[in-house]
């Protein structure tokens, strides 16, 4: 192992993505509240987390918060991002994580010692009712130049996926890359064993990008391809007709050119560019857009203009182009709030565009185009038919089509299937022709749809993708394969065995399952909202901001907890902590919640209850942290124990001992620490963990004192008699983002436990627990012992013995 990681050891360059500078008419750079720069600031690794979050609240904090409109997508990212900045805001660098991956690996030399038994578990296959419930989303498309059933798919966390079969089954090679977002790809037309991705995510910052990469064996292996580029987010790749070794790259730090098959790279122009491509049967005529402006080159890429007869200005464009009139342009636009600004169309190579239509808006989410605004930024799509320059389609949150050149519109696919037309997830970041049959494929959140009809109907395709981005799991105390998974984008699904469920729409968050009786089920989504499951059926909201007595809202991703020993009894953490005695109850409405604290106004991110003690209840919230000791009272007394912290950032997961009621453990940036006095004192026992985030850690009872925490990249484990942590990490990808960790007891022994891992663009992961032989072992202090006097034994047994004990006769 320890080879192929320093193989991996590429010379990862940073290279600051340029802002867009705005174009004329716009608002001031500084002038956040009307004009949206946090989109271009999420997007820039050296803009900072916080003056980003500033902008974002300035330029909301008088528009309403409605559907499609960016507030879901940057939500995202900032829960994302939170957790894992530095003091000051400074964001880690694209590579941080796989460089203090291989750090680990050269430093500890423990190749040896990893372990792990991890397969994946899906979901694979979508539930029965589509539309809105996918598996995850898709930035782009690629096609083999001989065959139709060779196809390839990027998604923004989890790698390059690929179809020999026509999207009937996929495989993917990219797990062990430096980075899983993958926003381009490009297959050379004279040799499809070659093939190129971009890395990153273009669209919302889900992964960071280490520029280009390359295979020479039709995606088997891959090399770094980045030399002179560095680690850049590259949102479009090309390959020149007239020369397979020359390459484009439109990255968010500007456009690349390759002369030598990628081996080098020079920039021609510095800016955010996510969309580039060749005039038809042109060797030396590029179209591109920088944010709102379109560029032409006539001279294969060395040199651009800016091209504006016709055009106004905004904030994203993309570009359509046809074989079936090579001097047609279209250019969609978005304005300032994300919606639809204009479609404009070229006769003459853009040497003037004329304006074809500027309504309905086709980037909102009405049936009609009635609405205002969008999330263009976010998601932006055109194709133009390959043998009709008329017929126009473009993708925002659904999908829309024209075939008068862009004059009228009219809905084609929604996102659940209203409006009277098919059913296709929302908010559309990839359209492409095959140019072999014709078809029009479309990535989005949910996946990857065809349609060869003009999209009278739509073939789904993203069954075997297991690209799902878990925010949470809960899996079930008496059924093995029995889990919940909340999804970014894709609501939430319970796995059944081998059969997956949708049980929870929107985007799915902490999720979890009655311990005593496993046909209920809790799913949330965003700031909160719990609704009761009995089965596969929703029963209804049991707790939300405005729901039974409830007067505020929680985090992103809130936390809740059902009791250790009641399950009629469930804690939330909005921004108080908050008490129900009757969960169950037959009414969902009748369901009765009392606030038990009035600590902070600030949204808590965790909750623990001591299984040795359930009057024990933590509360965790950014870098503070409370305790009571009356979880059960009419009006708990809580202590702070903020000031009693190490360490620095924030508070991401804590774990209180089985067993012992005074000892807690807490993963708190990239660091694990533990307490064996409720949290009054702490110890710091990361050992030599990767220096990376740290989202989960979990006690395994089976053991002395078995730990496992999952990080950014992959599950490390420890125990009395270990040193240090080992990694556990067998068989998972090298960049899956572990967000949670939870352990199935067998009932009929430790042999068939089982630990879950739920993962930010991987779906969720299974293993056996780590096993190694059992090992008696203890100590004994004083070793010379006077007559009367008492010994103190401390026993260091390890493995996974099933009982034992010590006998030392003797003593009085």
């Amino acid at each position: 192992m320890k080879s192929f990681f320093t193989l991996l050891l590429f010379a990862l360059l940073l290279i600051a993505v340029q802002p867009a500078s705005a174009q004329s008419g716009q608002a001031t750079v500084n002038d956040t509240a009307q004009y949206p720069y946090w989109i271009q600031m999420m997007q820039d690794p050296n803009a900072n987390f916080f003056a980003t979050q500033r902008a974002f609240n300035l330029y909301w904090q008088d528009r309403p918060i409605d559907k499609g409109k960016g507030w879901k997508p940057f939500k995202r990212w900032e829960n994302y991002m939170k957790d894992r900045v530095l003091p000051d805001g400074s964001k880690p660098s694209p590579d941080q994580v796989i460089s203090a991956y291989q750090n680990y690996f050269q430093l500890n030399d423990q190749s040896s010692t990893t372990s792990g038994n991890w397969t994946p578990q899906g979901p694979f296959s979508l539930p029965s009712d589509k539309g809105y419930k996918g598996l995850g989303r898709i930035n782009t498309v690629g096609f083999h130049p001989t065959d139709p059933n060779t196809i390839y798919v990027g998604a923004p966390a989890g790698g390059l996926w690929k179809t020999t079969v026509g999207g009937n089954s996929w495989t993917t090679t990219t797990d062990m890359l430096p980075t899983l977002g993958v926003s381009a790809v490009a297959v050379d037309p004279t040799d499809p064993n070659v093939v190129y991705i971009g890395t990153g995510d273009r669209d919302a910052g889900d992964a960071p990008g280490v520029g280009v990469m390359k295979s020479i064996d039709a995606g088997n292996t891959w090399t770094a391809a980045n030399a002179t580029m560095g680690n850049v987010i590259v949102g479009k790749l090309l390959i020149s007709p007239a020369d397979h070794l020359k390459i484009y790259a439109a990255t968010l730090s500007g456009i690349f050119v390759s002369n030598d098959g990628a081996a080098t790279w020079t920039k021609k122009i510095g800016g955010d560019f996510k969309d580039i491509l060749f005039k038809p049967n042109s060797t030396t005529i590029l179209y591109a857009v920088r944010s709102g402006a379109f560029y032409r080159s006539l001279d294969a890429g060395e040199t651009w203009t800016q091209l504006a007869n016709g055009l106004a200005s905004g904030t994203r464009g993309v570009i359509g182009v046809t074989p079936a009139n090579p001097e047609v342009i279209y250019f969609m636009l978005a304005q300032s709030d994300n919606g639809f600004s204009a479609m404009f169309r070229s006769m003459d190579g853009g040497e003037s565009f004329t304006q074809r239509s500027n309504s309905p808006n086709i980037l909102g989410w009405s049936c009609d185009g009635s609405d205002g605004g969008g999330q263009a930024w976010y998601d932006l799509a055109i194709a133009v038919d390959l043998l009709n320059a008329d017929i126009v389609y473009t993708g925002g949150v659904d999908v829309w089509k024209s075939t008068n050149g862009g004059t009228s519109w009219f809905i084609n696919a929604h996102w659940y299937g209203g409006c009277g037309v098919p059913a296709v997830h929302a908010d559309q970041h990839f359209f492409a022709f095959n140019p072999i049959n014709n078809r029009l494929y479309i990535g989005n959140d949910g996946g990857v749809y065809w349609t060869d009809n003009g999209g009278s109907s739509w073939n789904e395709i993203s069954s075997g993708l297991n690209i799902s981005q878990a925010y949470k799991i809960g899996q079930s105390a008496t059924v093995d394969d029995l889990v919940a998974n909340g999804y970014q984008d894709n609501g939430t699904s319970l796995q059944d065995g081998n059969t997956w469920y949708a049980i929870g729409g929107g985007d799915g968050m902490e999720c979890a399952i009655d311990q005593s009786d496993p046909m209920y089920r809790y799913t949330t989504v965003y700031y909160g909202a719990i609704n009761r499951v009995y089965g596969t059926s929703n029963q209804g909201t049991i707790a939300a901001n405005g729901v039974n007595g409830i007067d505020e809202e929680g985090a992103w991703v809130t936390p809740f907890l059902i009791d250790e020993n009641d399950p009629n009894i469930m804690f939330i953490g909005y921004k108080n902590v908050w008490r129900s005695y009757n969960i169950k109850a037959a009414n969902p409405g009748t369901v009765k919640w009392k606030k038990i604290s009035t600590l902070n106004t600030s949204n808590f991110d965790v909750l623990e209850q001591s299984p040795a003690n359930t009057n024990i209840l933590y509360a965790g919230c950014g870098g503070n942290l409370y305790i009571t000791s009356e979880a059960y009272a009419e009006t708990p007394n809580w202590i702070t124990l903020t000031t009693n912290l190490v360490g620095s950032g924030s508070i991401t997961d804590l774990e209180a001992h089985p067993f012992l009621e005074n000892v807690v453990y807490m993963c708190r940036g990239n660091k694990v620490y533990k307490s064996e006095d409720k949290g009054s004192t702490w110890t710091d026992i990361s050992g030599t963990l990767p220096d990376i985030h740290n989202s989960t850690i979990v006690y395994y009872k089976s053991s002395q004192e078995g730990l496992y925490v999952g990080t950014d990249a992959g599950v490390y484990y420890r125990e009395n008699g270990m040193t240090d942590w080992i990694p556990f990490i067998t068989g998972l990808p090298a960049n899956a983002k572990v967000t949670e960790l939870e352990i199935y007891y067998d009932p009929a022994g430790p042999a068939g436990d089982r630990i879950k891992a739920g993962t930010y663009g991987r779906g969720m992961w299974k293993s056996e627990m780590y096993s190694n032989t059992p090992t008696a072992d203890f100590t004994a202090d004083p070793l010379l012992i006077p007559y009367g006097c008492t010994v103190n034994f401390k026993d260091l047994s390890s493995g996974v013995p099933t009982q034992w004990s010590w006998s030392f006769p003797g003593g009085q």
